[in-house]
């Protein structure tokens, strides 16, 4: 056994740059005090008490001919295993981390957990799946429901080996009951904050904020804050990975007019305290792949600790939340028409009751009612090996 006062090694893998994952970050502020941790992505060194293992995403192993062969008939014939030991990232894991010892892992996301299992052993590893992932939007061909299968056998093969598991949402975790996981859930709560609850003037002022990205409905929530007869404004803060789309949603709000405005991206850090000067957080998300119809997403949580009204379609979790906790209003369905039937009935009384009510629940809707489920786990996991965090 080691010695008492040796805090157990912890390895946090994940397949995307730790650094700007929210997620992702809560585990290593959660863990970097009381135990040695490890992390393992591509990016920079995500915390400065931590170690990290960089990885290169760029990198692969030269197959040649005889290799690209193999790969191509298991490919064909669904040999799932011997596809997943070749991933290049999964085979550069395989190497920065050969040898290196850990009391226990949390490994991120369906496709990090099988070589987690491989390296730390099934019975040291957590699982943290932050989809659905049998339910991941798929062409629909036979490369897609290739694909479909293939994110199913992780998850039957490695995820329900590893010791534990977490996801996003109630529901998420109930479906994966059907794949062997009895999964705890851990939303994508942000911290708390201590924000003011500002009274609502007029225009009333709507925010949205994430990616560009078409099928989130963006086009449908624009189109009705121009057409509402209610005196309303709108500003989308969006990132910039798909210049594209993003050129669409300028195209589209310089055409609807002055009411609406697509802004720079802000921080994360900044994000939340930047999101407290408006009145309406809206996202009506489309149900367009099982994922989206399941979603509970960061931008959900950061509206309600900046203490804002909530405009959300009838989607699962999110209206289940906002009915739970009055915390605005739940559209009828995902269309234009319904969007603007609830801005159209928007009252600013109704706005600052449901800002009092974000005010009430951003304690137990942030992230410090949610990361015990992690902290519970991973210790669970040392404390079967003798080992004292």
């Amino acid at each position: 056994m080691p010695h008492p006062r040796q805090r157990p090694r912890l390895l946090i893998l994940s397949f995307f740059d730790i650094s700007i994952d929210p997620r992702v970050m809560k585990q290593v502020r959660l863990f970097a005090e009381e135990y040695a941790v490890t992390t393992c992505s591509p990016g920079p060194r995500p915390h400065p008490d931590v170690e990290h293992v960089e990885l290169d995403v760029h990198w692969a192993r030269p197959r040649g001919r005889m290799g690209n062969a193999i790969d191509d008939l298991a490919r064909a014939r669904e040999w799932f295993g011997w596809s997943y030991r070749q991933t290049p990232i999964v085979q550069q894991v395989r190497e920065k981390l050969h040898g290196r010892p850990f009391d226990a892992a949390i490994a991120n996301d369906a496709d990090a957990v099988g070589i987690a299992n491989d390296l730390v052993g099934a019975a040291r590893v957590h699982a943290d799946l932050h989809e659905f992932f049998p339910g991941l939007p798929q062409p629909d061909n036979l490369l897609g429901e290739r694909q479909r299968r293939y994110w199913t056998w992780l998850v039957r093969e490695h995820c329900a080996k590893a010791a534990s598991s977490t996801t996003v949402g109630a529901e998420i975790a109930r479906r994966y009951g059907e794949y062997g996981l009895t999964p705890g859930v851990v939303t994508n709560a942000t911290h708390l904050r201590d924000l003011p609850v500002r009274e609502t003037g007029s225009p009333i002022r709507i925010v949205h904020s994430g990616n560009p990205f078409r099928d989130r409905g963006l086009g449908e929530i624009m189109t009705a804050v121009a057409q509402t007869t209610t005196d309303v404004t709108l500003d989308l803060y969006l990132m910039k990975h798909n210049e594209v789309e993003l050129a669409a949603v300028v195209e589209l709000a310089e055409k609807l007019g002055e009411r609406i405005r697509v802004l720079d991206p802000v921080a994360q850090s900044e994000l939340v305290e930047t999101l407290n000067g408006y009145d309406v957080g809206i996202h009506v998300l489309p149900p367009t792949s099982e994922n989206n119809s399941l979603a509970l997403p960061n931008k959900f949580f950061d509206f309600i600790q900046a203490r804002l009204a909530v405009i959300v379609g009838p989607s699962l979790e999110m209206a289940r939340i906002v009915s739970e906790y009055e915390l605005g209003v739940v559209t009828a369905d995902f269309s234009e028409a319904s969007i603007r039937a609830a801005l159209d009935t928007l009252t600013i009384a109704d706005i600052d009751r449901a800002k009092r009510a974000a005010d009430a629940a951003a304690p137990a809707l942030s992230s410090e009612s949610q990361v015990g489920v992690w902290k519970r786990a991973v210790d669970q996991i040392i404390e079967r090996q003798g080992v004292r965090a």
